[in-house]
C-alpha cells in the first residue's frame, strides 16, 4: 500500500475513533503563537479564531477545510515581514527566490516557477479578499495585519483560477471606534533599523480612519568574493496603508483602503557554484573565475547590476449593502499600478555571462467582484457571484552577455561576438468569471457543501528580442547576415529578429522570416468543489472534500533566436481528494488538527530549456503531461498551562513527476517519470513555543522560539541528475540541501501589554541553505538564505 493511501487510511481510521471518544469540552484561546487551526467551539467566545475562507465570517473549526491562520501577534513576535517569513513558520508552504526577485512559491508541491512579471502564480495573494494577481506585487504587504489565514488545496470556486495550489489572504487591521495607537522600533545586525506604526480612531459617529507605516533600512549583507570590502543586499522599503470606514446608514458599510511600497534596495546576486559551459570557445575570464566559498555571506556581482527602483500602489473599495435582514450584497472593486525599474546579477561573478542590466516593467490591473451572500445562521447558506479582472502588463529586459562563451565561440568562427539584446514582452489579459457555493445542514452536526465557478480567460501577447545598436559585430546583423543569409536585406536597429520556426503565418509573420510574436490565448473552464463536515460530538469536525481547480495558460518573458519559445504554456489543473480533523481536547488546552491528500495534477507548467544552438540553452514554458502529490499534516496546538503555548506541525509531501519527456531547466534532456517536484521537501517539521511568566505585579517576562526543519529537494524536474558537461560532478549541482533554522526571542513587557522590550534572533545558529539553483547560460547559482541575524526591539501601545 503506497503512502498516500495509508496515510488517507490513517486519517479516517483517527476520525473513527475521536467519533467514538468522550464529550470534551471547548477550544483552545488563540495563543498568538504561530500558525494554528485551533479554535471554535459550538457557542462563540471571544478567543475563538474567526476565518474568511468561505467569503463570510466563521469560527476556524467550523470550516472544513485545512487552514493555517497566523494572528497578528505572532507575526510580530516571530518577525514575520515577508513571504519568505511566512513560508519558514507554515507547514507545507515553500519560498523560493528567484533569478530577478519576483517571489515564487509553492503549496503542497503546486507551484509555478517563472520569473516573467506577466506570470500567474498557483497560489493567489489578497489582501482583504482584493487580489494581488501577479506575484511581483506582494513583496511589501505583511505589516499592520490583523491575522494571515493559508488556505491549502485547490480554491476555484470562490477564488477563482490561479488558486490551485491554494491561497494566502492577508487580513489587514482596521480602523477602531475608539483611539488607538502603537509603534515599534528595532535595531539589529548589518545596521538593521526598522520603524513601524499605526494610528487608528474615529473621524464622527459614522466613519472611522485608520492609517499605518513601515520602514526598512540595512546594510548590505553579501560580500564580494573578488573585490574585499564590497557589498551587495542594501535595504531601503517603504510602506504605507490608510484606511477609511464609513457606515452612511444602518444597512450600508463602506471601507477604502488606500496602500503601497517603494522598494530602492539592492537586489540579491547568486552565489556560483558550478559550470555548464555552453560553447566550445571560452574567455580566459570565465575560465578563471573563482566559484563562490559555500557560506552564508559569500557571492560575488558585477558592480551596479544589483539596484531597484520600483513602487506600487493600490486602492480598493469595499461596499456591504444589507439588502434584508438576511441578505447582503458585496462589491470590491481595485485598482493596481506597480512599476519595476532594477537590474539583476545573474551568474554571480564579477564578469557577465549572464546579466541584466536593465529590467523595467509595468503593470495595471482593474478588477471587480460582486457578490450576494445569505446570514450563516440558514440552514441552507449560499453566495452567488461573479467577477472581472483586466490587466496590463509590459516588461523590457537587457540582457548582457559579452563575457559568455557564445560571444567568444560567434565572435571566432562567424567574427560576431555578440554581446547584448534587448527583448520585451506588452501582454494583456482578461478574465470574468461566474461562481457559487452552498453548504445545507441536512441535520445539526450534518453538512454538505457544493461550489462551482466558470471562467473565461484570454490573454495576448506582442514579443520581441531586438538588437538597439545595430552595429556590425552585434546580434541583429549576426541573424539577418548569417542566420537568414541575407535573404531580408540589412538589419534595421530595434527591428525584431528572431525567426518564425512554426509551420504558420503568426502575426503576420511568414514562415522562416523574422518578426513580432503577435498572437492570443483564449481558454475556459469550470472549476467545482463537493464536500461534506460531520460533528460528531462538541469540538470534533470531521471532513471530506473533492475539487477540481484551475491555473491560467500564458506567454513567457524570454530572449530566444525562435518563435518555439514564445509559444504559450496552457492551463493546468488539479483534482484533489482530502479528509480530515480537527478535535479540541483536554478542556481545550490541546487542539489536535489532521488531513490526508491526494492530488491528481495535469499539465503541470513548467519553465525548462530549448536547445537553440549556435547559443546553447535558452528559456522555454512547458507543460508536463501528468503528477501525482499525496501527504499528510499533523498539528498540535497545547496550552498546557496559562504561561505555556506550544505549537508542533509535522508534513509528509511525496510528489512525483509521472509522465514528462523533455529538457528541463538544468539544460539535461531525458524522461523524467518518476522524478521529484522541485521545491516540495518530503518532510517537513516546525515547533513553536512561547513562555510568559510575572516578574512583579506590574512587569511579565517572555522567552519563546521556533524550529522549522525542512528536508531535501530539488530545484529543477530531474534535478538529482547534473549535466554531463557541467562541473564540478561531486555534488548534486540543482539539489537543495536539508536544513534546520531555529528563532529565538527574550524579553520583558507591562501586564497590560501596553509597552514590549525585547531581544531576538533570526537563523540563530548561522545556517547555511538556499531555497533556490539557477541555470544561468554558463554558470550555475545558488540563492541563499539570509546568515544570523539578532537585534533588539521596543513597542509601546495606547
Amino acid at each position: 500500500m503506497d503512502i498516500g493511501k495509508l496515510a488517507l487510511l490513517g486519517c479516517v481510521s483517527g476520525m473513527a475513533l475521536l467519533a467514538s471518544g468522550p464529550a470534551l469540552a471547548q477550544a483552545v484561546p488563540d495563543p498568538a503563537g504561530g500558525p494554528t487551526a485551533a479554535a471554535g467551539a459550538d457557542e462563540s467566545r471571544s478567543d475563538d479564531i474567526v476565518v474568511t475562507a468561505n467569503k463570510r465570517e466563521q469560527r476556524l473549526n467550523d470550516v472544513g477545510l485545512a487552514v493555517a491562520v497566523v494572528g497578528g501577534q505572532a507575526l510580530q513576535n516571530q518577525r514575520v515581514s515577508s513571504l519568505a517569513d511566512l513560508a519558514n513558520i507554515v507547514p507545507s508552504l515553500s519560498y523560493t527566490n528567484s533569478a530577478n526577485g519576483t517571489p515564487v512559491y509553492t503549496l503542497r508541491g503546486i507551484g509555478f516557477y517563472e520569473t516573467s512579471l506577466a506570470a500567474y502564480p498557483t497560489v493567489s495573494i489578497y489582501l482583504d479578499e482584493v487580489p494581488l494577481s501577479f506575484p511581483a506585487t506582494t513583496r511589501h504587504s505583511v505589516y499592520d495585519l490583523e491575522r494571515v489565514e493559508v488556505l491549502k488545496g485547490p480554491q476555484g470556486t470562490l477564488f477563482g483560477q490561479n488558486a490551485t495550489g491554494g491561497a494566502i489572504n492577508y487580513i489587514a487591521a482596521k480602523p477602531t471606534r475608539d483611539l488607538r495607537a502603537g509603534i515599534d522600533l528595532s535595531y539589529g545586525r548589518f545596521n538593521e533599523v526598522i520603524g513601524e506604526g499605526y494610528f487608528s480612531g474615529p473621524l464622527g459617529e459614522k466613519a472611522q480612519m485608520r492609517a499605518s507605516a513601515r520602514i526598512e533600512r540595512a546594510d548590505g549583507w553579501q560580500r564580494s568574493n573578488s573585490r574585499p570590502g564590497d557589498s551587495n543586499g542594501k535595504v531601503r522599503n517603504y510602506m504605507g496603508r490608510v484606511q477609511l470606514a464609513l457606515q452612511p446608514t444602518e444597512t450600508i458599510n463602506l471601507l477604502l483602503n488606500v496602500n503601497g511600497w517603494k522598494d530602492k534596495s539592492e537586489t540579491q546576486a547568486p552565489q556560483a557554484i558550478g559550470f555548464n559551459i555552453q560553447n566550445p570557445f571560452v574567455s580566459s575570464l570565465v575560465t578563471n573565475s573563482q566559484l563562490s566559498p559555500e557560506r552564508p555571506r559569500a557571492s560575488d556581482f558585477t558592480p551596479g547590476y544589483t539596484r531597484a527602483d520600483n513602487r506600487m500602489w493600490q486602492a480598493s473599495l469595499r461596499g456591504d449593502l444589507d439588502l434584508t435582514d438576511d441578505v447582503t450584497l458585496t462589491s470590491i472593486s481595485a485598482y493596481l499600478d506597480y512599476k519595476q525599474d532594477q537590474a539583476d546579477e545573474g551568474d554571480g561573478l564579477p564578469i557577465s555571462t549572464l546579466d541584466l542590466p536593465s529590467d523595467q516593467g509595468r503593470i495595471k490591473t482593474v478588477s471587480q467582484e460582486v457578490r450576494l451572500t445569505n446570514g450563516s445562521a440558514n440552514r441552507l447558506r449560499w453566495v452567488i457571484g461573479g467577477n472581472y479582472e483586466h490587466s496590463r502588463i509590459d516588461q523590457e529586459i537587457l540582457v548582457d552577455y559579452h563575457d559568455s562563451s557564445s560571444t567568444t565561440t560567434l565572435g571566432v568562427v562567424f567574427g560576431y561576438p555578440i554581446a547584448n539584446s534587448f527583448y520585451y514582452s506588452y501582454q494583456r489579459k482578461r478574465n470574468y468569471a461566474f461562481f457559487g457555493n452552498v453548504e445545507f445542514d441536512v441535520l445539526p452536526n450534518l453538512t454538505l457543501k457544493g461550489g462551482t465557478r466558470y471562467t473565461n480567460a484570454r490573454a495576448s501577447t506582442r514579443s520581441c528580442n531586438s538588437d538597439r545598436t545595430g552595429i556590425a559585430d552585434n546580434v541583429g546583423p549576426f541573424f539577418y547576415n548569417i542566420l537568414l543569409g541575407g535573404a531580408f536585406g540589412p538589419y534595421k536597429s530595434g527591428a525584431c529578429f528572431q525567426i518564425n520556426d512554426q509551420p504558420t503565418e503568426i502575426g503576420g509573420v511568414a514562415p522562416g522570416a523574422p518578426g513580432e510574436y503577435d498572437a492570443t490565448l483564449k481558454e475556459n473552464n469550470i472549476s467545482w468543489r463537493g464536500g461534506i463536515d460531520w460533528k460528531p460530538r462538541p469540538g470534533l469536525l470531521l471532513y471530506g472534500n473533492v475539487a477540481k481547480g484551475y491555473k491560467a495558460g500564458g506567454f513567457p518573458t524570454v530572449s530566444s533566436s525562435s518563435f518555439v519559445a514564445y509559444l504559450p504554456v496552457r492551463q493546468e489543473s488539479v483534482i484533489s481528494y482530502e479528509a480530515g480533523f480537527k478535535a479540541e481536547l483536554l478542556d481545550r488546552t490541546l487542539q489536535f488538527n489532521a488531513a490526508a491528500f491526494y492530488y491528481d495534477y495535469r499539465n503541470k507548467q513548467l519553465r525548462s530549456k530549448l536547445n537553440q544552438p549556435p547559443f546553447g540553452i535558452l528559456d522555454i514554458l512547458q507543460n508536463i503531461p501528468k503528477s501525482t502529490v499525496k501527504g499528510f499534516e499533523i498539528e498540535l496546538l497545547a496550552r498546557p498551562t496559562r504561561q505555556l503555548t506550544v505549537n508542533a506541525t509535522m508534513t509528509y509531501i511525496d510528489a512525483k513527476v509521472d509522465r514528462f519527456v523533455g529538457i528541463n531547466a538544468a539544460g539535461v534532456a531525458a524522461d523524467f517519470g518518476g522524478t521529484r517536484v522541485p521545491f516540495t521537501p518530503k518532510y517537513q517539521v516546525g515547533v513553536n513555543a512561547d513562555y510568559d511568566f510575572p516578574l512583579s505585579r506590574a512587569i511579565d517576562a517572555f522567552v519563546g522560539s521556533s524550529m522549522n526543519m525542512r528536508s531535501d529537494t530539488v530545484s529543477v524536474v530531474g534535478g538529482d541528475i547534473n549535466p554531463a558537461t557541467a562541473s564540478p560532478q561531486g555534488k548534486s549541482l540543482f539539489g537543495i540541501d536539508s536544513y534546520v533554522l531555529v528563532d529565538a526571542r527574550v524579553g520583558i513587557k507591562s501586564q497590560d501589554d501596553r509597552w514590549r522590550l525585547s531581544l531576538w534572533a533570526k537563523n540563530l545558529f548561522n545556517t547555511y541553505y538556499w531555497n533556490n539553483v539557477v541555470a544561468a547560460f554558463d554558470t550555475i547559482g545558488r540563492y541563499t538564505g539570509k546568515p544570523a541575524t539578532y537585534g533588539v526591539n521596543v513597542s509601546y501601545r495606547i
